[in-house]
């Protein structure tokens, strides 16, 4: 991935610049064209998606809720409960305060939120890629964040990921100017986000200071971990002391950003996504491969046709053509065999649905770590063509987002679109590099990384997005969801509104926090989702029932959902049991809305309530 230019090369398009015998028209797009062109592309997947973002009747809608409580005079981790840093869900209760409370704000705010992402992302591409390049790696990011599932950048399932996303790129891209007060300032941004960003903040950090000692010494290296350490340690600090102070620090740490009952009795839907397995491991280097086979087969092809005229070009789809017959004959052995049949499958539906270009890049990460720590080691020129400190950085924030979700860094099942954007700006690098080594396949190449982008804005919006074509219309505005869920969530809100009046509060469970929203109720209880594990002892729940007492809670409504990921049943049955006893004590009427059968699993909008009147 490394190439030497000369300072002519540097100066058209550095440091990635074509020779200058191979330079064409588009070498020498400028910025304004091409965010020109990145604001048309956002702005037809904005039209193209309008209203179809997230989940917000599940964790979104839970995140919603919170920031309204939170406008109205609630403090976080005291009066509800909440899991991450404040900084996203506070930042959006700004936004309520300032603008009123409603989807459309929610919309507003998350579409802000998403070019934010996309023009940091591009300024720090830039710092190593030419426009063109940025603009295709800038579009990458792009079409990953408008996933067509709960994990997006407009409605994402929490505003502590993207705002995570977000700051570790401006921490990044102060990094690579040499803005260590500020570096350290948006690491400090970071650490009131969610705790892996903060991790990934700090294991850049520290690849910056480790780096600028192997190059330049022990005093600049001091100086460095001295100008990022101080505020990136003092704004979370302050702000977590200010909590600390509110909700107890007991209650903050074990109750909320660390919920240890909760961790150690229910949370384990994440097991499979980053497994120390010979199948995980085979995984890795087998996407990697099926990429980079396909991508050399091209390459060659492409040099091939440059080099011949007439018929004789048709030779150059021959190796291609023996790339995929390649990648056909192992696929025909691992059937065969029944080796590494789950990884076998997932990749095959990964070239299915055009997503392979994002799924490999864990692979893609771990393997320029691997690649430039030898480097680093040798005290060999930087690996991607910037300074030895900003480059190792870069490459420990993509590996370690990158590894957070390995096994499953797909557009359907993970947080790919909060993980991905380091380890793409690493495959628009490489491609850049290999398409300087390679000039008679320029243009095979870049096209390549274009591909990458339009494979999956085309799942997205013709694959995930074509299934949300149903409005559901609340009092707080308009979303679209399947047309299985949308009759039942509007039902369900105007029985609410008929059932109860504004000064009430109500209980939703287990996932379906956004009814408090869309209803413009009030939570009985300070967890907004009741997962399995989540009240975790017989104590908790009966403070639980007690809090439901105190506040006269008249209306529940249960969604119908499969927790068989869970390895437990129903809520209030296979777990909650107490809550779920007392609740079919209290009841003194029931209303069915949708259908209880086929209860749906995950994230996704459930078919069916029930919604129980309680006796007071």
């Amino acid at each position: 991935m490394s190439a030497t230019l000369t300072p002519a090369e540097a100066a058209v398009s550095p440091p990635f610049a074509a020779p200058r015998e191979r330079a064409d028209r588009l070498a020498a797009i400028g910025d304004r064209t091409i965010v020109s062109l990145l604001l048309l592309a956002f702005t037809v997947v904005v039209a193209l998606t309008w209203r179809k973002w997230g989940m917000p009747e599940g964790d979104a809608g839970a995140e919603m809720t919170t920031a309204d409580l939170i406008k109205h005079g609630a403090v976080a981790y005291r009066d509800v409960r909440y899991f991450y840093g404040p900084l996203g869900l506070y930042a959006l209760a700004l936004a309520f305060k300032l603008f009123g409370t409603s989807l459309m704000v929610v919309y507003a705010f998350g579409l802000a939120q998403a070019a934010a992402i996309l023009a940091v992302f591009y300024a720090l591409a830039r710092q190593w890629l030419a426009p063109l390049v940025a603009g295709l790696t800038t579009a990458v990011v792009l079409a990953i964040g408008f996933s067509g599932t709960s994990f997006n950048f407009v409605v994402p399932h929490t505003n502590s990921a993207t705002f995570g996303l977000l700051t570790l790129l401006l921490m990044l891209l102060a990094l690579r100017r040499g803005w260590l007060t500020g570096a350290g300032t948006a690491a400090g941004l970071v650490g009131l986000t969610r705790p892996e960003f903060l991790a990934v903040a700090a294991g850049a950090g520290v690849g910056y200071v480790i780096a600028t000692w192997r190059t330049d010494g022990r005093q600049p290296a001091l100086a460095a971990l001295w100008r990022l350490a101080v505020p990136a340690l003092v704004i979370p600090a302050a702000v977590f002391g200010w909590f600390a102070g509110r909700a107890g620090l007991s209650n903050l740490l074990w109750q909320n950003l660390w919920p240890v009952k909760f961790l150690s009795a229910g949370v384990h839907t994440e097991s499979g996504w980053m497994p120390l397995s010979l199948a995980a491991g085979f995984g890795l280097v087998a996407r990697a491969t099926v990429y980079l086979s396909l991508l050399g087969g091209l390459v060659l092809g492409a040099e091939r046709w440059s080099r011949r005229e007439g018929r004789a070009r048709f030779s150059a789809l021959v190796p291609l053509a023996a790339v995929c017959v390649a990648l056909a004959l192992a696929d025909g052995a691992l059937r065969f065999t029944g080796l590494f049949s789950g990884e076998r499958t997932a990749i095959q539906t990964e070239m299915y649905h055009l997503i392979l270009g994002m799924s490999w890049l864990p692979a893609l990460a771990l393997g320029t770590f691997i690649w430039s720590a030898r480097k680093l080691w040798r005290r060999d020129e930087a690996p991607l063509g910037g300074s030895w400190a900003a480059d190792f950085a870069l490459i420990v924030a993509a590996v370690g987002l990158g590894l957070r979700a390995f096994n499953a860094f797909t557009a359907e099942g993970s947080y790919a679109p909060y993980y991905a954007a380091p380890a793409v700006l690493l495959l628009g690098i490489f491609h850049a590099r290999l398409a300087a080594r390679r000039p008679q396949a320029r243009g095979a190449i870049l096209t390549v990384l274009g591909l990458v982008a339009l494979g999956l804005a085309t799942f997205a919006i013709f694959g995930l997005y074509r299934h949300l074509d149903a409005a559901v219309h609340t009092p707080r505005g308009t979303f679209l969801t399947t047309a299985a869920a949308a009759p039942a969530i509007e039902q369900t809100v105007r029985e609410i509104d008929a059932q109860t009046s504004p000064s009430d509060r109500i209980l939703a469970a287990p996932i379906d926090g956004g009814l408090y929203f869309f209803s413009d109720r009030r939570p009985a209880l300070r967890e907004l989702s009741l997962l399995p594990g989540l009240i975790a002892t017989r104590g908790d729940e009966l403070a639980a029932i007690d809090r439901l007492r105190a506040e006269r809670v008249r209306l529940a409504v249960l969604s119908a959902r499969d927790n068989s990921t869970w390895s437990t049943s129903a809520f209030g049955v296979g777990y909650d049991r107490l809550i779920g006893a007392y609740l079919r004590r209290s009841t003194i009427g029931s209303t069915v809305v949708g259908t209880l059968a086929d209860p749906v699993a995950g994230t996704f909008p459930a078919h069916g309530y029930t919604i129980l009147r309680l006796a007071r």
